[in-house]
């Protein structure tokens, strides 16, 4: 980190520190441990060691990344909600892990309201559907003709199962009325090989794992599952201007355990809050094809609740379910 890029942290997290309650000398030297419940690699995993290089000065104390993965990031969310609460350990994720899987599986073990505490929500994006630039369609109504003519090779990856991806993926195969085969890979680093080979002729993933790969010609990206364009791909239509009515926004979120010490979750919400409006955080999640945020805890919960239970339609619709 440049002086400069640290002398803007220290002076924008300051004020912050000197109104907070002071560690005890035994949590300073705890690491804070930051679960991130997919593997390494990919957009999210890098913005939450940004998050953890700036939390590091501003709590003044160790902090790692972990990355728990497994049982489509089911381990890493358990392993948060079995922590002790002792404001030692959060969780940072993907809308979906908490606004779509525990409606896929009585399994889950977990419940998002009742088990975590939000702080913040920090980046926003949107799914969006690439296919292999060997592949011979340039838009969806090519890509409905040519699924309809292949039926053998009609399969398309997602970053796993039961997440945003995999659910645009059953709702553009319900639309187009064309059965469309899963594989779920773990995260989208991990698919992209076969998708540039192709291997795999369709990827479904969020559109700032994709970019890189577009823009060189390796994929081709076909359309966005957002209310409208993003800034980051003007050339791309959205599902619904290809008359497709696919929609699937997600983004990546902070939560404590939700036995937490209110004291403690503050502090989280305000260090969290304060690093997210850094110019050089901004500007890092920008490149990385996201849109930055930096909510409030409050209005985390309230944008939960809503992709909760829009998700919750969704999933009863394509009659899903992981058990």
């Amino acid at each position: 980190m440049s002086a400069t890029s640290r002398r803007a942290v220290l002076a924008g997290i300051g004020t912050l520190l000197c109104m907070q309650p002071v560690l005890n000398p035994a949590q300073a030297q705890e690491p804070l441990r930051i679960i991130y419940p997919y593997p390494a690699g990919g957009a999210g995993d890098a913005i939450a060691r940004m998050f953890a290089e700036h939390l590091k000065m501003a709590l003044n104390r160790p902090v790692i990344v972990e990355n728990k993965t497994g049982a489509s990031g089911v381990i890493g969310v358990q392993a948060v909600r079995d922590a002790p609460p002792d404001g030692n350990t959060l969780l940072f994720t993907a809308t979906g892990q908490l606004a779509i899987q525990p409606h896929t599986t009585s399994k889950a073990g977990y419940d998002p309201f009742v088990d975590f505490a939000p702080i913040s929500d920090v980046a926003r994006t949107e799914v969006a559907l690439a296919v292999g630039g060997q592949l011979p369609v340039r838009s969806l109504a090519e890509l409905k003709d040519w699924l309809k003519a292949n039926p053998d090779r009609a399969t398309y990856a997602s970053p796993g199962a039961a997440t945003a991806a995999h659910f645009a993926g059953m709702e553009l195969a319900r639309a187009y009325g064309v059965p469309l085969n899963h594989v779920a890979y773990r995260g989208a680093p991990a698919a992209l090989p076969d998708l540039i080979a192709g291997r795999v002729p369709l990827l479904f993933a969020i559109s700032a794992e994709l970019m890189e790969h577009h823009k060189s010609g390796g994929i081709r990206i076909l359309a966005v599952a957002s209310e409208a364009r993003t800034p980051f791909l003007p050339d791309v239509p959205t599902f619904a201007q290809s008359g497709v009515d696919v929609v699937a926004p997600t983004g990546f979120s902070f939560y404590a355990h939700s036995r937490t010490a209110p004291a403690s979750v503050e502090r989280f919400e305000k260090a969290i809050g304060a690093i997210s409006q850094l110019p050089e955080i901004k500007t890092r999640i920008q490149a990385l094809g996201l849109q930055p945020t930096g909510t409030t805890g409050t209005e985390l919960a309230r944008h939960l609740r809503t992709q909760s239970d829009r998700w919750a339609a969704v999933v009863k619709a394509s009659g899903f379910k992981l058990d």
